[in-house]
């Protein structure tokens, strides 16, 4: 099969998701506090975290399941530095959602033990309240592979394909194609919103661009990327 005609994800996902969250985050701003502080709360408050908290969660559990198909299907159709690649990618979105739940402790409420009690500044089954090592560093690396792969790749492929090694076959492959461009506007926007709110010390403006969101949209297009290279491989196989 013409890879070249292979569809993808369908747009309710790639851009009906970020795009929801993101209207009805402005729509919460302007209109609802309440509705603001469901979206956006931490599981510290009494009512368990809020629903961008809980969804950055149940969209990272497809993209793991997907991730792992291709790795069992599908592992002859590229080299074996991108099967590295992709079991890192597997690892990260398993990694990020066990986190945001703290390995069930957010559903389950069981206490921390003793040896994280002492070093989590949240009490809390995770190691990203830890230090930046297991939070703040990693994340940025994805930020940017999330920038440059939804949108100078696709800047890249428009005007200078061959600087992609656009003749390789696993090629199509690796790179991000155009599912994650919503999902990438989104967290920039929540992004340039937070840097604003530092700079201004406005604390409403902390909420439209709270890290809960962000997570979200990060969530959204890893989910979106494994997502897609399943769907597209399964299709290809036909």
């Amino acid at each position: 099969m013409n890879t070249n005609t292979l569809r993808d994800l369908p747009v309710w996902w790639w851009a009906g998701i970020p795009a929801g969250m993101l209207l009805l985050t402005l729509y919460a701003y302007f209109n609802s506090a309440d509705l603001l502080t469901l979206l956006i709360r931490r599981d510290e408050h009494p009512d368990g975290g809020g629903i961008a908290e809980n969804g950055t969660v149940l969209i990272l559990l497809p993209a793991i399941v997907a991730g792992i198909a291709v790795l069992r299907h599908y592992r002859d159709r590229f080299p074996l530095w991108m099967a590295g690649w992709l079991l890192g990618w597997i690892l990260a979105c398993t990694y990020f959602a066990g986190e945001e739940a703290s390995w069930g402790q957010h559903y389950f409420r069981w206490v921390a033990p003793d040896a994280l009690r002492g070093v989590n500044d949240q009490n809390e089954t995770n190691l990203h309240n830890i230090g930046t090592w297991f939070d703040q560093k990693p994340r940025t690396l994805v930020e940017l592979w999330i920038v440059f792969g939804a949108l100078v790749v696709p800047l890249i492929r428009r005007f200078w394909p061959q600087a992609l090694w656009a003749d390789r076959d696993w090629s199509r492959w690796f790179w991000p194609t155009a599912v994650g461009i919503p999902a990438a506007i989104a967290f920039l926007f929540s992004f340039g919103v937070a840097l604003v709110a530092k700079k201004t010390g406005r604390v409403d403006l902390h909420q439209l661009g709270s890290n809960e969101l962000r997570e979200f949209y990060i969530a959204v297009f890893l989910s979106g990327y494994l997502l897609s290279l399943w769907y597209r491989l399964r299709q290809s196989a036909t």
